[in-house]
């Protein structure tokens, strides 16, 4: 462009200099870059490695060969058994007990009134079977090694029921026990799974009327057992004889007798503080007529020697799966070996007399 002085104007345009007349036009062309070379995706050939679990091994270790032999559910004249205090004590200590619960409803037995009965061998566990009725069913819920009476009463509901019994055993430092689930067919196995952090559980009782095998619509109580142990819960099974007669019956009562079933607690001696431990942490087998001698758990195995001739042994695992079945082998023993997919594992002994024990079930970890 001209200026007033007749000379060109100089415009300048990005990074260079264009002359622009008065008559002419510039017209410019945006040439297009040179197309850039793309990189193909870099493909790398790294191999990743599922994570290695170690291999299965149980839990806890043990090996016990020391047993205390005890009665955690039994009666006398104190409420509905036959017999005073005085000579249900002198019945078990005579028949080669350790120890003895008696469990009395709603009436707690101190170990103080009765301690001029013990011996030597023989000691007394406190103990109250908190006795509560709720929904038209008997709820009931043994307090051991408490400190004082609880009582039971009526409720609305076996929930709330069983949650008074199980928390006030806890609030005294005290070992809960569910007793048995299907005595006049009054807890599901819902109602049982209120009681979580209880314990101890029936899984065999001596007493004639808790259906203890269940029926064709209520699992067994051992099957309940497995049930909660499949759900996680850390309970023990525990055998009780809930005896009420030590004399004679009317001809049309079925005697609970004393002597059917018991526990035996992994302790040194007969001392109450360590059975109560004993059964605080499930540190027992059940029986309602096996003797195990001992009881091995390694890393990898569990093992019981029964004492009696012709015992069969059945290793049971998750859902009530049977994972094994043998008798004694040459050093006396039975012994079962983890495969790699058990979550829990314990051992049920039968005689063919059909009287039985039951190990804990001990937990499998990787």
């Amino acid at each position: 462009m001209r200026s007033k002085t007749g000379k060109f104007r100089w415009i300048a345009l990005g990074v260079g200099v264009v002359t622009i007349g008065v008559a002419a036009a510039v017209a410019f062309t945006r040439v297009p870059p040179e197309p850039t070379a793309i990189a193909a995706p870099l493909t790398l050939n790294i191999k990743i490695d599922p994570p290695k679990l170690s291999p299965p091994k149980f839990a806890e270790t043990l090996d016990v060969t020391t047993f205390q032999r005890g009665n955690l559910h039994t009666h006398s004249q104190w409420s509905d058994g036959d017999r005073s205090p005085k000579d249900v004590y002198t019945w078990y200590r005579s028949h080669g007990y350790a120890f003895l619960a008696l469990t009395d409803h709603d009436n707690r037995v101190s170990p103080e009134t009765f301690a001029a009965l013990e011996r030597k061998g023989f000691v007394i566990i406190a103990g109250e079977e908190v006795t509560m009725w709720a929904e038209g069913k008997p709820v009931h819920i043994n307090g051991l090694c408490t400190k004082k009476t609880i009582g039971g009463g009526r409720f609305n509901a076996k929930r709330d029921a069983l949650l008074h019994g199980l928390n006030r055993v806890h609030e005294q430092g005290g070992v809960a026990l569910v007793n048995h689930p299907n005595f006049d067919w009054a807890l599901t196995l819902d109602d049982v799974r209120v009681t979580r952090g209880a314990e101890l559980l029936e899984i065999w009782s001596g007493h004639p009327y808790v259906n203890t095998e269940g029926n064709a619509e209520r699992p067994s109580h051992e099957a309940v057992w497995n049930t909660l142990l499949d759900e996680g819960w850390s309970i023990g099974g525990v055998a009780v004889d809930d005896a009420h007669h030590l004399g004679l019956t009317k001809p049309d009562v079925k005697p609970a007798r004393p002597g059917k079933g018991w526990v035996q607690v992994f302790a040194e001696k007969p001392d109450r503080a360590l059975i109560c431990e004993g059964l605080a942490k499930g540190r027992l087998y059940s029986s309602s007529g096996v003797t195990l001698t001992r009881i091995r758990v390694t890393e990898t195995k569990l093992s019981v020697w029964p004492k009696e001739e012709g015992a069969v042994v059945v290793f049971i695992g998750a859902g009530g799966k049977e994972l094994a079945k043998m008798g004694r082998g040459p050093e006396g023993d039975a012994t079962y070996e983890l495969r790699g997919d058990e979550t829990w594992v314990r051992a049920r002994v039968a005689l063919p007399d059909g009287k039985m024990a039951w190990t804990q079930a001990y937990r499998v970890v990787r």
